[in-house]
């Protein structure tokens, strides 16, 4: 009777192992299956982070994209706005030039050459260009003006060229770079325009300047025998102490070529610095038969009074 009665117990014993059993073989299945993601969950995790990081930098590269968006619009608006009032300037030179021509040669004066000036043949022209960081308002409204420039020479007179030396300091980017004398035809004178546009203002640091580096490559250029020659030096420092009658001397041995060769002066504009600068700048125009020209307007206002105006004495350019 008591085997009888423990029976029971023992099947419910075994049915409760049983169960267990199941359980944690559902237990070890589960755990089974569920293992890759575990694995994976750090790679997931990481993951997400990078996909947050690129998101983020890519947010930024966006904002940077658009602020640069903005800039460049503003410069266009800007180069626009200086485009329209060369090309305004433009007209009224040209118009100016029109009535000079079209009115009767006045009776010769000895005081006053002026309508003669107006008259060139042809004419070679080279820029010296200081391009340290001092000239940086100056080189861009060189860059805004230029074609301007070129366009009313070329209406002035019967060919020309023209051809541009840039320079620096000892030590910088470079100490010169030179766009040749070239005639102005449509394609040259998108090459000169091209030139330009690239030149940077930075640089420089201290006053003297290699200025007679610069002069000796314009004297180098091919410059046409029997043609008006014109180099104008655009700068607001004078040229290293030691170097001033080496300058001095260039400046000289360019006005001396002239004679059979055509007319040949040099002139001078003056963009700033001090009492040294000025002093330097007038010698120079002075040694160079040219004129001294004090910039305060527009680059086209003191080019073609560089040019027009002959040589024999200082002048200050219109504001």
């Amino acid at each position: 009777m008591r085997i009888r009665r423990r029976q029971p117990l023992e099947i419910l014993s075994i049915s409760a192992l049983d169960i267990f059993a199941s359980a944690l073989g559902v237990f070890v299945l589960i755990s089974i299956l569920l293992f890759p993601y575990y694995l994976r969950q750090p790679s997931i995790e990481a993951a997400e982070k990078g996909a947050k990081a690129e998101l983020s930098a890519a947010g930024e590269a966006l904002e940077q994209r658009e602020r640069s968006l903005a800039q460049a619009t503003e410069r266009r608006a800007a180069a626009e706005t200086a485009l329209a009032a060369a090309q305004e300037r433009l007209e009224e030179a040209e118009s100016a030039a029109a009535e000079v021509r079209a009115a009767a040669p006045p009776a010769p004066e000895p005081e006053d050459d002026r309508g003669a000036r107006l008259a060139i043949n042809d004419l070679d022209l080279v820029f010296v260009l200081d391009t340290t960081g001092s000239m940086r308002q100056e080189i861009a409204d060189l860059q805004a003006n230029l074609i301007g420039i070129v366009r009313v020479l070329a209406r002035l007179a019967g060919t020309l060229q023209v051809g541009l030396v840039a320079f620096k300091d000892h030590g910088e980017e470079y100490l010169t770079l030179a766009f040749p004398l070239r005639p102005m035809t449509e394609g040259n004178a998108a090459a000169l325009v091209d030139f330009v546009d690239r030149l940077s203002a930075d640089g420089g640091g201290d006053d003297p300047e290699p200025v007679d580096e610069a002069l000796r490559i314009a004297l180098s250029m091919p410059w046409r025998a029997g043609a008006k020659g014109q180099i104008i030096v655009i700068g607001d420092a004078p040229v290293h102490a030691h170097r001033l009658r080496a300058t001095l001397e260039l400046a000289g041995k360019f006005r001396s070529d002239g004679g059979q060769a055509g007319p040949r002066t040099l002139s001078a504009i003056l963009t700033g610095g001090n009492r040294e600068s000025r002093a330097f700048f007038e010698r120079l125009a002075s040694a160079g038969g040219g004129r001294l020209a004090l910039h305060q307007g527009q680059m086209i206002e003191s080019v073609l009074l560089s040019v027009l105006d002959g040589g024999g004495e200082n002048r200050r350019a219109a504001r």
